[in-house]
């Protein structure tokens, strides 16, 4: 049985609701609460039930605009060009962790109880145990770099604020579902094998994860909303551990593709999360590897 949304809040706010983990979220909340999205541009079609808010969280701004009262913030804005580094550097730092800054402190001066981050498992380096939210933060380096630490950095400010407000800090592990943007590793994956271009692994496998269908990690949220529970951070992953090869062959199953493979030089890498803490929020199953991947994938003749 799904949980079921008790309004203990009246007003919500929510950043990146027209991105992938956003949008559904915004579904799941808009008949629940008085939900106020803050957007870069107001949508031609706007939900029923929700107050837009038309502000670049791109570049300083101001929490002049937003209600003077709010219950709960939930921050999953992030920039589609954080691999820009360091040509939109500010851009990906005022998202991240300067809006981060005044958000927080929104949250504070209108009374809010609840403050929801979305940060990042790509804090936590490949391991060759599962990762839980002991495991010590090792951001990677390279053109990432930036990205990550600004992440980090944005997790500092709302930990700051916990004795104040039950914060809690998402790292979501690879949320994947229907009209995630192409980017992301399993569209890539998935576009990939449907081009019939070959998907890189390295060793038998490649890299194994397990990643979260978008149906299970905006639930989470929402059980997280109507819920009473303190400050915490909650590693955000799916049930089934996969590998690249896998996923790939999964793919190619439901599109009736044989998936091609080159090997590179490389080791085998597991990056995959304790996800009891997220399960134990849902009155139900968590969505499986092969069901999740037939929500973006139809069987062929179907």
């Amino acid at each position: 049985m799904r949980p079921r949304f008790v309004s203990k809040m009246r007003k919500i706010l929510i950043t990146g609701s027209s991105g992938h983990l956003g949008s559904a979220v915004l579904k799941k909340l808009r008949n629940h609460y008085e939900v106020h999205a803050i957007v870069r541009l107001e949508p031609h079609a706007k939900a029923e039930g929700v107050v837009y808010h038309a502000i670049d969280l791109s570049r300083d701004w101001s929490i002049t605009k937003l209600p003077k009262r709010i219950d709960a913030v939930v921050h999953l804005a992030q920039s589609r060009n954080y691999r820009d580094f360091p040509e939109r550097a500010l851009e990906v730092f005022w998202l991240n962790t300067g809006t981060t800054a005044l958000l927080l402190q929104y949250a504070h001066q209108a009374g809010a109880s609840q403050f929801i981050l979305a940060s990042s498992g790509g804090l936590y380096q490949p391991a060759t145990s599962v990762i839980d939210e002991q495991t010590p933060l090792r951001p990677p380096i390279g053109n990432l770099a930036y990205y990550f630490r600004s992440k980090r950095a944005a997790e500092l400010l709302a930990e700051a604020y916990s004795t104040i407000l039950h914060t809690t800090i998402l790292r979501p592990f690879f949320i994947y579902g229907p009209d995630q943007a192409p980017e992301k590793l399993i569209a890539r994956l998935i576009d990939r094998v449907r081009e019939r271009l070959p998907v890189q692994i390295a060793g038998n496998g490649g890299l194994k994860i397990n990643p979260i269908h978008v149906d299970d990690a905006s639930e989470i949220i929402g059980a997280l909303l109507a819920s009473s529970v303190g400050s915490q951070i909650l590693n955000v992953a799916g049930p089934d551990v996969v590998s690249i090869r896998e996923i790939a062959e999964t793919a190619g199953k439901l599109l009736g593709i044989q998936p091609k493979f080159e090997q590179v030089v490389g080791r085998e890498e597991m990056l995959v999360a304790d996800h009891g803490a997220v399960r134990a929020l849902l009155n139900r199953e968590m969505t499986s590897f092969p069901m999740g991947m037939r929500s973006i994938i139809s069987l062929p003749n179907t």
